[in-house]
């Protein structure tokens, strides 16, 4: 089931820049270029390095482990096409950034 996740304000975002947020024991970054925010797979497949914390170039990021660099858009993978990351639907909702994610449902308690 497709859920609004919040997650901070948008400005804990940097500029050209990520952070790194545990969603459902889920590993998720987000990254800012300009006006533009972007959501993935916060870890690498390739050894699992936090993609939250690699450079940004242009609308790439690169893993701080092994400098494999991944499209911000798409998740596509520079090394390897298979080993591409997903990405999730992000925006801002009054300053706070919003990302949709499908989380297992949970049942009410009685």
């Amino acid at each position: 089931m497709t859920q609004s996740v919040t997650l901070c304000p948008v400005e804990v975002i940097p500029d050209r820049g990520g952070r790194q947020f545990r969603v459902d024991g889920r590993e998720v970054a987000v990254f800012k270029v300009g006006d533009h925010l972007y959501a993935l797979d916060g870890r690498c497949p390739h050894r699992g390095g936090p993609l939250g914390f690699g450079d940004v170039t242009g609308t790439s990021v690169m893993c701080p482990w092994h400098a494999w660099s991944f499209d911000l858009e798409t998740g596509q993978c520079d090394v390897s096409p298979l080993e591409s990351v997903r990405t999730w639907p992000v925006r801002v909702v009054d300053g706070q950034v919003v990302i949709e994610m499908d989380l297992p449902e949970t049942d009410p308690q009685p």
